[in-house]
């Protein structure tokens, strides 16, 4: 190894060793395999609720995975959900992802962009101010209020025990080896709100932080049926609705949020209207204001 003069100093040695750099692997979605049109049935793969009572309001407390179905059924693709228990089984180690055969497609929005491509764009009526206003609110659901909804399912203990016994039952009943990867998944993911900050500020801050998203969003809605115009929904109100369904309907895992929401009247209309016109065996658990 070559030695060098240290600026200021007369000093020489061999060049200090450069740190190890972690490579994580990245996954290419796979779409020039597949060949599809609107007959084709995808699989859509995340986490349910299985048989636990909240399945009764609500089909999945994941955000992304509900934004995805969300969409499926707003614009009536074809699919079939796949319980998948443990996430990390994704190719992107996360879900929700979709399959046909043996093809996986990894990442929501990645989905949806090639849906939009491939069998057809529900947005193609939006103005470019429509599509930028739409982007905006997406872009406040997906990385602002995700991670209160994180911070809500992991961190905070009441929201955990909820989310707990809504997605798994009783975790005493399950083997020694399950109840360790649930214990380091919140670890990780209380780890995850520490470091992206989230859970660096008090509960009562966290609970005015989602307020302000949802009196926003409020204000862009007014009174239309939805997000952006009354004729007919477009991408952008699967992630509204796949992001905001869970604070009206799950109250055990943030009551303090979900009372202040279920008192916003275009909201509470809106969760209504999509629910009962594209989940008509979903209940609602709260009366719109």
């Amino acid at each position: 190894m070559s030695s060098q003069i240290v600026p200021g100093t007369t000093q020489t040695g061999p060049l200090p060793m450069e740190p190890t750099v972690t490579q994580y692997p990245l996954y290419e979605n796979p779409y020039d395999n597949l060949q599809v049109d609107s007959d084709t049935e995808f699989e859509l793969h995340g986490v349910t609720l299985g048989g636990s009572e909240l399945a009764a309001y609500m089909t999945s407390l994941s955000p992304y995975v509900a934004k995805l179905e969300a969409y499926f059924r707003l614009f009536d693709v074809k699919h079939k959900v796949v319980a998948e228990p443990i996430p990390d089984v994704g190719p992107r180690g996360k879900v929700p992802y979709i399959t046909v055969g043996e093809t996986r497609i990894s990442d929501s929005q990645l989905i949806i962009d090639w849906l939009k491509r491939t069998v057809s764009d529900p947005d193609t009526q939006l103005t470019e101010e429509q599509k930028a206003i739409g982007h905006a609110v997406k872009r406040a659901l997906e990385d602002h209020l995700y991670w209160i909804i994180i911070y809500f399912e992991f961190f905070d203990q009441q929201g955990f025990d909820f989310l707990v016994s809504n997605t798994l039952g009783d975790t005493s009943v399950l083997p020694a080896d399950v109840q360790e990867a649930v214990r380091v998944r919140r670890d990780d993911f209380r780890k995850r709100c520490y470091d992206q900050g989230i859970a660096r500020y008090t509960h009562a801050e966290i609970v005015d932080k989602a307020k302000k998203d949802f009196e926003s969003i409020s204000v862009i809605l007014g009174e239309k049926r939805f997000l952006l115009g009354n004729g007919a929904p477009s991408s952008y109100d699967a992630t509204l609705f796949g992001f905001t369904q869970a604070f009206f309907q799950a109250r055990g895992m943030h009551p303090e949020i979900t009372d202040f929401v279920r008192t916003i009247p275009n909201l509470g209309r809106y969760i209504q209207n999509i629910q009962e016109t594209w989940y008509p065996e979903l209940k609602l658990a709260f009366d719109p204001a």
